[in-house]
């Protein structure tokens, strides 16, 4: 070789080094003329040990002699043999060079890894892109076919079912199902006997005709030694296996493993997806897939979102694992209940449930027969009888309306529901959405209007019977909006309670009394006592007694200027947790109330329980009071709290009989627009100041 060339082949080698890749350079007889991987230590001669030439197979010789022929610059792949006497898969891409009038081949040398390198990066591949354990088996028996020049197949045997996957290279051939007697017989066999099987012949029969006549088996299990299933291999040259038959086998059986404990997990993923754990109930996204199906048959019906009143009581008392039973007793009952069997019901949220039913909406809407929280039997819940009053939003489920809008509907119809005493089903309508429509505005506004102090408070005065002079008043809030012009209380107060706005607010109606007390006593000027009517949530919130402390300092107020009312239906179920506040109400010197007093299920409890000051008869008795009924009633609620030495209050009173009647059965205060409307507080301040003056 001449020295000038030799220079070349020196630079093109530490080219080659600086690059990481691996050059050989041969003449136009195919001898090795130079090449750096004698003298690199890099990745090629570390993994390959490759010897200073090649050993080509007899046909891919004849293959990489056309291409260098042909200058055709297109890669092969060899099996080269290691010096340890193992092989590589070995890719040459062939690049002709002309120096000093003779060709010569620069050959590009890339080692492609070995099997555990390979199935290593397969893993890694297949974790991510592949979807169901089958496919990713089948891909690793595709990588690994070209590898050791095999056809591979898997048998899973996992969960009393057995599956042949063939590699891609098994494309077309059809795998007969497994008779009931070779499964039987399945987990007894091992080795070689598996194969002969009917369930492989097929396989079996296909690789013979591609020149594998050989095969052995590779059994995997679990580490707690179930079984999975097994590779057949199937070969020409067994001997192609020694060399790294134990550590390649040991590395796909942990894949296998790895895989296998993916796919559990994803099942139970998938479980999770479909069922509630809770209640065994199917899940929401399971409900909403059936839905669209059903939608897909074009078949109506209606949505139901169904909420057991006392679902939050039940839970506070006994816990939550009580809640979820209660709702999976409940969903049990009304699938039993169910008109159809089409009927689907699921898990809607941690309160209640939802249920589609295939019923015509109009239909129902115009009988109103839906269940009724009086008719529901019992539940009985960790020893415990329950009795439950439901809330029901019902909206339609046709061919106008989305599936989404359906169920938004009835989760709006369900607040409603909400919002009234007692069992009741609430059915969506047009109408909503503009009530929607205009929640959401006042609700905007709500928020700007308590930030700037737009809400104030008017005062209705309550009388004294004996001598009609006023004894207190019950501070009510207004809102008198810039924008919106005069909103009623019976919307705003709803909407405050709705969004958490509502603790802001009553803080804020306080404030302003306690300053108009607080002015009025600078003045010299006679001050009354006033009612503030306290929500459930602000009543039990951990705040709501420090900072009513707060203001009654800042203000400088004395305490039993300040009534606290309660409402009966509010939710004092925790006897314990809400007699510990009205104590400490008490106890700071505040005057307590419990206000709509009959309408609820266990008012002469709650005079047992509580130690109120005050009992205000809800309007719905003073509506009907000349009923004789209606009076005997009442007259044993006044001498009751009489006994209990509790103020009677009566409010709603509107006329002169009705005055009359009270006072007849002797209680103790009046409220109404018999006597008064409400006021402002500067009509309030001139009431006072004047019946104060017509007293001298």
């Amino acid at each position: 070789m001449e020295k000038t060339n030799v220079s070349y082949f020196e630079r093109l080698k530490k080219v080659g080094d600086h690059i990481q890749t691996n050059l050989i350079i041969i003449d136009d007889t195919l001898q090795i003329i130079d090449s750096n991987l004698v003298y690199s230590q890099g990745n090629f001669q570390s993994l390959s040990n490759l010897l200073e030439h090649f050993i080509f197979q007899p046909e891919e010789q004849q293959q990489f002699v056309s291409s260098i022929i042909n200058a055709t610059g297109d890669p092969i792949k060899v099996h080269h043999n290691r010096q340890d006497g193992s092989t590589c898969l070995v890719q040459l891409h062939s690049v002709p060079i002309l120096l000093e009038k003779q060709y010569y081949m620069l050959i590009m040398v890339e080692v492609e890894p070995n099997a555990s390198v390979l199935l290593t990066h397969t893993t890694n591949d297949i974790i991510i892109q592949e979807t169901s354990f089958e496919n990713k088996i089948q891909k690793i028996c595709t990588e690994l076919e070209p590898l050791y020049r095999v056809m591979i197949t898997f048998t899973y045997t996992k969960e009393h079912s057995i599956l042949l996957i063939p590699s891609n290279s098994f494309k077309g051939v059809e795998v007969p199902p497994i008779s009931s007697e070779e499964q039987h017989y399945h987990s007894q066999m091992r080795g070689k006997a598996l194969v002969q099987l009917a369930l492989h012949q097929s396989t079996k029969q296909y690789a013979e005709q591609n020149g594998y006549s050989n095969s052995f088996v590779v059994p995997v299990s679990t580490i707690e030694n179930e079984a999975i299933g097994y590779f057949v291999i199937y070969h020409n040259d067994r001997e192609i296996f020694d060399k790294e038959d134990d550590l390649f086998q040991e590395r796909l059986i942990q894949v296998v493993q790895l895989l296998n404990k993916i796919s559990m997990y994803e099942q139970r993923i998938q479980i999770l997806q479909t069922i509630d754990s809770t209640t065994n109930l199917p899940s929401y996204n399971q409900f909403i897939k059936q839905l669209n199906l059903h939608k897909q048959q074009q078949k109506v019906g209606v949505i139901k979102i169904i909420e057991p009143g006392e679902f939050s009581k039940v839970v506070e008392l006994y816990g939550r694992p009580a809640g979820d039973e209660l709702l999976k007793q409940l969903g049990k009952h009304l699938k039993q209940a169910s008109i159809s069997k089409d009927s689907e019901i699921a898990r809607f949220t941690s309160s209640s449930l939802i249920m589609y039913t295939p019923v015509d909406f109009q239909t129902l809407f115009n009988r109103q027969s839906v269940i009724s929280g009086d008719e529901m039997e019992s539940f009985t819940i960790f020893n415990q009888q329950i009795h439950i009053t439901l809330k029901v939003g019902i909206a339609p489920l046709d061919d106008y309306t989305s599936t989404h809008d359906s169920v938004r509907f009835a989760e709006y119809a369900l607040t409603k529901a909400r919002q009234i005493h007692g069992a009741h089903t609430e059915f969506y309508t047009a109408r909503h959405d503009d009530i929607l429509g205009r929640e959401i505005q006042l609700s905007n506004h709500l928020k700007n209007a308590i930030r700037n102090k737009e809400i104030t408070a008017y005062f209705q005065p309550k009388y004294a019977v004996h001598n009609e002079k006023i004894a207190s008043m019950e501070a009510l809030a207004r809102w008198f909006s810039p924008s919106l012009g005069f909103i009623s209380p019976v919307e705003f107060i709803a909407i405050a309670e709705n969004t958490g706005l509502i603790r802001d607010l009553e803080l804020q109606i306080i404030e302003k009394v306690l300053a108009w007390q607080q002015q009025r006593q600078y003045d010299g000027k006679r001050i009354v006592p006033i009612a503030v009517n306290i929500s459930p949530d602000h009543f039990y919130h951990p705040q709501f007694i420090p900072k009513l402390k707060h203001l009654l300092n800042h203000y400088y107020a004395d305490p039993k200027y300040l009534i606290v009312e309660v409402t009966e239906n509010m939710g004092l179920f925790d006897f314990e947790r809400a007699n510990k506040i009205i104590n400490k109400l008490q106890t700071i010197g505040i005057v307590t109330s419990i206000d709509d007093f009959g309408i609820g299920y266990s008012s002469l409890s709650y005079l047992q329980k509580f130690s109120f000051n005050e009992l205000k008869i809800d309007r719905s008795f003073v509506m009907k009071i000349k009923e004789l009924a209606t009076q005997t009633i009442v007259k044993a609620i006044i001498d009751i709290a009489h006994t209990l030495n509790m103020v009677v209050i009566a409010e709603g009173v509107e006329t002169k009989e009705q005055r009359d009647i009270l006072k007849a059965i002797r209680c103790d205060e009046i409220q109404g627009y018999y006597y008064s409307k409400p006021l402002s507080m500067e009509e309030a301040s001139k009431l006072i100041d004047d019946e104060r003056q017509k007293r001298k």
